[in-house]
């Protein structure tokens, strides 16, 4: 069995949390949830979801094989992570994107802060109408 650097399965966690996210066409456009529970929007933008930076299979192998902590509307706190808990958070802010002039402090793994700056504009001026309806697909 291949093993990645901190000798976890490569099968499990060689793909991020976000990998088979339900909510990944929110995140593309930068839909944000505002609130836990809600069915459309992603939860990285607003809800501190760590799906983007965790490498774990939790949306592709689901909780009794149809669910998972996303699919319910709660934000991946990154546990599958050797740096889990995080010491960068504030206080009380577990589930509240830190950020900084409106860019995450913790970016998505391959993209730096100007480039997440370029794509979230573009992203948001070609959100379809579709994209904020609120809707849910599993």
């Amino acid at each position: 069995m291949s093993l990645d650097e901190f000798q976890r399965p490569k099968t499990f966690f060689s793909s991020f949390t976000q990998t088979g996210c339900n909510r990944n066409m929110h995140f593309s456009y930068k839909v944000s949830a505002t609130e836990f529970g809600q069915r459309k929007g992603c939860l990285f933008y607003d809800l501190g979801c760590r799906g983007p930076m965790t490498h774990s299979p939790c949306n592709r192998i689901l909780w009794n094989r149809q669910s998972s902590k996303t699919r319910a509307g709660m934000p991946c706190l990154g546990c599958t992570e050797p740096e889990f808990p995080f010491n960068d958070l504030a206080p009380g802010t577990v589930f509240k994107t830190q950020t900084v002039m409106g860019v995450p402090k913790v970016l998505p793994t391959g993209i730096d802060k100007i480039g997440y700056i370029k794509l979230s504009t573009a992203a948001k001026a070609a959100a379809p109408r579709w994209a904020e309806d609120d809707i849910f697909v599993v």
